[in-house]
């Protein structure tokens, strides 16, 4: 996709995944472990001299970038970074694949690129400097989670800590394990969601607090699933997950898991495999896990409208420097559409 858009001929070109949660949506808010996919839909960066900021994640990103740069800085230009996010579109429609994420790790990347600083031999700095512009431009809310898995690519598992940047572990993909990524139709708030979900830890905590650690629990299995091998057993803990968050959602009278999810976990039940929200739940992105790459098929094949299929696949880079010649990577056939 992105590999073959045109950019301005000049600074370095910089590009950034989108990502999905597998597991430890809500949980990973509360110091417990989620699991991520970084997915083949990118922001794609480069500096423009003279060019304002077109977002506040852009200009946050370019200021801290360029603090963090130091004297270096002075012989970059004035200007701003331009961010292209098409990628992040179905039809006309944003959807829920990190692209602010992106974005702000891309921008990073564009800056460091242009001073000589490579983005793939300084992840931990690119890391920190877009974390931080993330979050000051969304409030200060957040896991970094995506920000992490447009920083490392692959399969990674993020968990916060009381103090400092979140523990980043890369894992791998049981050989059996096969998803489908698909969108409800329905684009979705994640800060209305978070806020929806917070009122009811602040309304009855204790109740919540059972809930997150029964969170916790589910995505640390998961882990060890993969971990071991068995993508049976991710299959299965990751649809435990899913039942865990309506749960959650009930309690705190927010549509985590809808009528469209619900409709997507039956039909993904009948053929052997779950399906669940990625991420905030209450529309936009779900995904549905599978122990044969039949099963997945069928299940992307089958999907009712408006429920529909992603043509995404494993981005095992994260952010990188885009090169004239750079081919799409091979399929992994971890993803099916």
């Amino acid at each position: 996709m992105s590999g073959e858009r045109s950019t301005l001929v000049g600074t370095p070109v910089v590009i950034a995944p989108g990502k999905i949660f597998l597991v430890g949506e809500y949980a990973v808010l509360e110091e417990g472990p989620a699991v991520l996919a970084a997915v083949t839909r990118h922001a794609v960066a480069q500096l423009v001299p003279g060019m304002e900021p077109m977002s506040n994640v852009v200009r946050e990103a370019v200021q801290l970038a360029r603090a963090e740069i130091g004297e270096t800085a002075s012989a970059l230009p004035p200007g701003s970074v331009l961010v292209n996010t098409d990628d992040f579109q179905q039809g006309n429609q944003k959807i829920g694949l990190g692209s602010s994420s992106a974005t702000a790790v891309a921008t990073v990347g564009a800056l460091f690129e242009s001073v000589g600083i490579p983005v793939d031999k300084n992840r931990a700095r690119v890391y920190a400097v877009a974390l931080a512009a993330h979050q000051a431009a969304q409030g200060g809310t957040g896991s970094g989670a995506d920000v992490a898995t447009a920083v490392h690519g692959g399969i990674i598992k993020v968990e916060r800590q009381p103090v400092g940047a979140p523990l980043v572990e890369a894992l791998t993909p049981p050989p059996g394990l096969h998803l489908v990524v698909f969108w409800t139709g329905q684009p979705v708030s994640t800060m209305n969601m978070i806020q929806g979900v917070q009122k009811f830890a602040k309304k009855d905590p204790s109740a919540y607090r059972q809930m997150i650690e029964t969170l916790h629990e589910t995505a640390g299995r998961f882990v060890a699933e993969l971990r071991a091998g068995s993508a049976t057993g991710a299959v299965e803990l990751a649809g435990r997950y899913g039942r865990r968050l309506a749960v959650l959602g009930a309690a705190a009278s927010v549509p985590i898991v809808t009528d469209a999810f619900n409709r997507a976990s039956e039909l993904a039940k009948e053929l052997g495999g779950i399906a669940k929200p990625s991420g905030a739940g209450g529309g936009d992105i779900g995904i549905a896990m599978f122990a044969t790459p039949e099963a997945a098929r069928l299940f992307a094949r089958a999907l009712p409208r408006p429920l529909a299929p992603l043509d995404v696949d494993l981005d095992r880079l994260g952010v990188h420097r885009r090169l004239p010649d750079e081919a799409s990577s091979e399929n992994s056939g971890l993803f099916h559409v």
